[in-house]
Parts: structure tokens; C-alpha cells; sequence
């Protein structure tokens, strides 16, 4: 009976292993596209001639197609069986509409150019919504609780690295390829590797397949669910509202870097990119880190760090226009971007219910992915009207509502034991002599 026991929990963290070797290689691969095209899409926007106000729709539209998309995901999701084979079909269909990106600068009509790049991420949405509400909830599925918050965070360091390296050399190719065969060459990379991504994708091993639910759920019932549960409610209503005003502040000024950046200050490509790369290379080096802070002093701590990091950062940003000024910057929020990331994913999967998690993820998605609405084309007007600056003070307002939000509701006093306990110097020395190798990797 024993050999048995053993026998099986050998098998399973032999399953964990594998997983996450090849959601490693997955990640990697599909994050070239991520690190080649997302910071480029405004400014590809602009290339084709996009207005302010288009700009801000690049962000607005797909929120606001997965703001409609969620709950429908999620019953698609709950009732369509295997996880991982929603997510290797609708991968596939959200890649080849990287295609239709690439042929946007030869459309004959060059009016209308932009807002066929904005229609077609808003088709792309439709797919890429279905995939992260099945892919979050596989994830939950495929690693254990305890687990998480250290596979996570290799995970997030990997691709993270390959993000940043693609982003780097997409503003070099953007800037010696001439325009458009640069984008067209950018979009072609990232449907070929995507393709390669989705072969890893198909070999993860997906645990049981969860019974279909035998009635359909209303609307109304769906977004009560996560907010009024007896034990998961509270807590998840709290870091709700406080990821919602955060995200909120975040897509007021995605846009507003975009316009700084090409009409304000009237930077390269390259520029932007090595950007993005002083960033993204304190996010990869911060992974671990943080990883190993959440697994000892909980993943609330490593929010509430992060955001209070957050809250200030656009204003700042908009202080001064020195390219060194703006790096320094980006270095610097680049290593709180790997707390927030690793620890929205996790709070998310622990104040949901894991036989309601589909339903849990759409709900909180579709109320992040609200704010993606209201953010952008708010942006949108007090550039136009008052200054890129104006938008990025409004956006540290936003953040800070966040993160008051936050601590209120946790409690002012419990918060800052929490984290003296978590950051006092005895502490630190403490961790260091217990320290000790977890994991089962």
C-alpha cells in the first residue's frame, strides 16, 4: 500500500516536472511575440497614421471586447471539456491574425489603415480571451497551490528574458529595415514562432477533465459568485476593486508613454525599445526574488510592495524627457513589474474557489479589462486637451486610490507589521540562516 502511495506521488511530481519544462519552452516561444509586437503596436498605429484618439483605441477595443468576452468564455470553458485543447485551438486562431497585421501598411486605402490594425486586435481578442481564461485555470490545475508562487516565478523569469531580448531587437530591425517591410517582417517572426509554441503547447499532460456543469449559471449569478462567497468573498472583493483602480491608472497612461515618447520627445525605435529593455531586464533578474518573498511572507505582501512602487511611477516619468532619466526609471519599476505580475496571477487562483475558477478569472478579467475601456480614450482627452503630463498625474491619483484601497481594508497597523515582520533587518537574517532548497523541481 505504501509502494503504491509513493508510486503515485512520484508519478505526479514527475507530471509537475514535465509541465513546467515544456510551459517553460511554451512561454518562451510565444513571448517573442509578445516582446517584438506589443510595445509596438501604438507605435505602429501612429505609422499608419493614427489619430490620438487611435491610438487610445488600441488599448480601448480589445478591453473592451474582453470586457463582453469573459463570462461567455468562461461557460464556453466550463462546458467544453479539455482546457488544454481550447487553448491550443484558440492560440492558433489568435496567431494567424498576426498575418492580417502584417499586410495592414499595403491596404490601398491609407485613411483607414489604423483603424484596420484596431479591428483586427479587436477579432484577435475574441480568441486570446477564450485562451487566458482555460490557460489560467490549466495552470491552476497542472501546479499545486504551494508550489506556485516558486514555479511561477522561474516560469515569469524565463519568458520575461525572452520578451525583453525579442523587444530589443524588434526596435533594431524597426529601425534598419525600411517601413513597411519592418513590420511585415516583425509580424511574420512572431506567427512562426507562435506555430512552434503551440507544438510544446499540445504536449502538456492535463490532469482529470472536470464534469460539464449540468445548468447553465445567469449572468447576474456569475458575477455574484466570487463576490459573495462565504470564505474566498471578502477577500476577493478587496483585491478586486484594488487591481481594478491600479489597472485603471495603468491604461491611462499606456497610451500617454506612446505619445511622450514619439510626439513629445521624438524617440527612435531603438530608443523605445531599449526602453522596454531596461525594464524588462530588472523584471527578469527581480523573478526569483520575489518568488521566494511570496512563498515565506505571502503573496499580499508582495502586492502591497509593488503597488506602492507603482502609484508614483507616471509622474515621475513625466518629470523630465533625459533618455537616461526615463531608463533609470523603467530599471527601477521594471523590478516591481515582477512582483505585481507573479502576484496578481497568484492572488487571483487563491480567492477563487478551484471547482468555480473558470468562473473566478472571467469575473475578474472582465472587471479588469473594463478599466482597458475607460483608460484609454480618458488618456485620449487630457492629452489632447491639457498635456501628456496631466495624464500621467492623473494616472499616479488612480494608482494611489489602489493602494488606499488596499491597506484600508487590510487594516493600516496589520499592514505594517506585516511588512516590518517581512523586511526588518532580523527578519532578513533570519531567512538567510533558515534558508532552505523547497520546491519540487
Amino acid at each position: 500500500m505504501a509502494d503504491n502511495v509513493d508510486s503515485k506521488v512520484s508519478e505526479r511530481r514527475q507530471t509537475i516536472r514535465w509541465n513546467f519544462r515544456i510551459s517553460n519552452i511554451d512561454a518562451m516561444l510565444s513571448n517573442v511575440a509578445v516582446g517584438m509586437v506589443t510595445p509596438f503596436i501604438p507605435v505602429f498605429a501612429i505609422a499608419l497614421g493614427g489619430s490620438n484618439t487611435e491610438v487610445g483605441l488600441i488599448t480601448a477595443v480589445p478591453a473592451f471586447i474582453n470586457m463582453l468576452m469573459y463570462l461567455p468564455a468562461a461557460s464556453f470553458v466550463e462546458r467544453g471539456g479539455s482546457r488544454l485543447k481550447i487553448t491550443v485551438r484558440t492560440l492558433l486562431v489568435a496567431r494567424l491574425l498576426y498575418l492580417a497585421m502584417a499586410v495592414v501598411p499595403f491596404v490601398p486605402w491609407p485613411q483607414y489603415r489604423a483603424a484596420m490594425l484596431i479591428g483586427i486586435l479587436g477579432v484577435q481578442t475574441i480568441p486570446n480571451v477564450i485562451m487566458a481564461v482555460a490557460w489560467t485555470a490549466l495552470l491552476g490545475d497542472m501546479f499545486p497551490q504551494e508550489e506556485r508562487a516558486h514555479l511561477f516565478a522561474m516560469r515569469n523569469m524565463y519568458s520575461a528574458f525572452v520578451a525583453l531580448i525579442s523587444s530589443l531587437a524588434a526596435g533594431v530591425l524597426l529601425d534598419r529595415i525600411p517601413y513597411p517591410a519592418n513590420y511585415m517582417t516583425l509580424f511574420s517572426i512572431s506567427f512562426i514562432t507562435g506555430m512552434v509554441a503551440l507544438q510544446y503547447c499540445a504536449k502538456l499532460i492535463e490532469g482529470p477533465i472536470r464534469p460539464r456543469p449540468a445548468s447553465r449559471r445567469s449572468v447576474a449569478e456569475r458575477l455574484r459568485q466570487p463576490f459573495a462567497d462565504p470564505e474566498c468573498g471578502r477577500k476577493f472583493s478587496v483585491f478586486a476593486i484594488s487591481a481594478a483602480l491600479l489597472h485603471l491608472g495603468i491604461n491611462i497612461a499606456v497610451p500617454a508613454y506612446s505619445i511622450y515618447h514619439v510626439r513629445t520627445l521624438h524617440l527612435s525605435n531603438s530608443v523605445i525599445g531599449s526602453l522596454s529593455l531596461a525594464a524588462g531586464l530588472t523584471t527578469v533578474l527581480a523573478y526569483p526574488l520575489w518568488g521566494r518573498l511570496s512563498r515565506r511572507a505571502g503573496h499580499s505582501v508582495v502586492y502591497l510592495l509593488s503597488i506602492l512602487a507603482y502609484a508614483p511611477f507616471p509622474a515621475l516619468y513625466g518629470m523630465h524627457g533625459s533618455v537616461t532619466y526615463l531608463l533609470a526609471l523603467q530599471a527601477s519599476i521594471g523590478f516591481f513589474n515582477a512582483g505585481f505580475a507573479l502576484t496578481i496571477l497568484n492572488l487571483t487562483l487563491q480567492h477563487v474557489k478551484p471547482e468555480d475558477s473558470a468562473n473566478g478569472i472571467a469575473v475578474f478579467n472582465m472587471l479588469i479589462n473594463a478599466t482597458g475601456v475607460l483608460g484609454p480614450p480618458l488618456a485620449a482627452f487630457v492629452v489632447s486637451r491639457y498635456g501628456v503630463t496631466s495624464a500621467f498625474v492623473l494616472s499616479t491619483i488612480v494608482r494611489a486610490a489602489g493602494c488606499i484601497v488596499y491597506i484600508v481594508a487590510s487594516g493600516t497597523d496589520d499592514t505594517f507589521v506585516r511588512l516590518h515582520k517581512t523586511l526588518s533587518p532580523s527578519a532578513l537574517r533570519r531567512r538567510r540562516l533558515n534558508r532552505k532548497t523547497r520546491g519540487v523541481l
